[in-house]
């Protein structure tokens, strides 16, 4: 019996993953510092679920959860600031 040769699923997911989890640690600072990188994180976890378990699918899912963490740092920041300055000078 011959069977069919077994397919490689698709690197688009997982490219996508990696290039938006990197963009994500790059804007970090900026307000697509929390959207960019979830997206990158579901299109990681849906790559990996199809079966491409390979370096760019894990790849984009480390990328995209360092982004969160350092858009989560950046925003809680930014608000503490925003907060101080609010109780010092009476905004």
């Amino acid at each position: 019996m011959n069977q069919a040769p077994r397919q490689q699923p698709s690197q688009g997911l997982a490219i996508a993953s990696m290039v938006l989890g990197i963009v994500g640690i790059i804007f970090s600072w900026s307000l697509y510092a929390i959207p960019i990188p979830i997206v990158g994180l579901i299109l990681a976890i849906i790559a990996r679920r199809n079966g491409n378990t390979g370096g760019m699918a894990t790849t984009g899912l480390v990328t995209s959860i360092i982004a969160i963490a350092i858009g989560g740092i950046v925003i809680i920041a930014i608000a503490g600031c925003f907060l101080c300055a609010v109780m010092i000078d009476g905004f």
